[in-house]
């Protein structure tokens, strides 16, 4: 009987935690090259403004985002529920890898517009990526491990 439950435990867990791995990535980018900063959820993502950044492995389907320019002349953008993951897929998600782009109207405002999304590619064991803590912009890009 303790074997039983044990087994039943272990297959539980093995379950949950296979459901857990799900994670997105999120890339957004300015079309003029404006620099912003990124916050998700309350958390801020860059302290360094960057017209590029890409927001790696995060477990979350819908996130709040807001992105606050450079120039203070610029109004910031808000997205209360920012769709990561597919749209419909029910019980059975994949990661995908979702795409936005900063545009500007033709009445001259900036605004968040959804460019791509495509499933992600699971690497097999075997790469090692080293994040540093404090992640500066390279070429105006920066990339963060959630």
């Amino acid at each position: 009987m303790k074997s039983i439950i044990l087994f039943s435990l272990f297959t539980l867990f093995s379950i949950s935690s296979s459901f857990s791995q799900i994670s997105h990535d999120l890339e957004i980018y300015s079309e003029n090259g404006l620099k912003f900063t990124l916050i998700i959820n309350g958390r801020t993502m860059n302290e360094v403004p960057v017209s590029n950044i890409q927001v790696m492995n995060t477990d979350k389907d819908y996130i709040n985002a807001k992105l606050i320019f450079e120039d203070p002349n610029i109004p910031e953008i808000q997205k209360k529920v920012l769709q990561l993951a597919d749209p419909g897929e029910g019980t059975t998600k994949s990661p995908v890898s979702v795409v936005y782009k900063i545009v500007e109207t033709k009445k001259g405002e900036q605004v968040l517009r959804f460019a791509s999304r495509s499933h992600k590619k699971i690497q097999e064991a075997g790469d090692i990526i080293i994040i540093e803590s404090n992640p500066q912009p390279v070429n105006g890009k920066i990339v963060i491990s959630w």
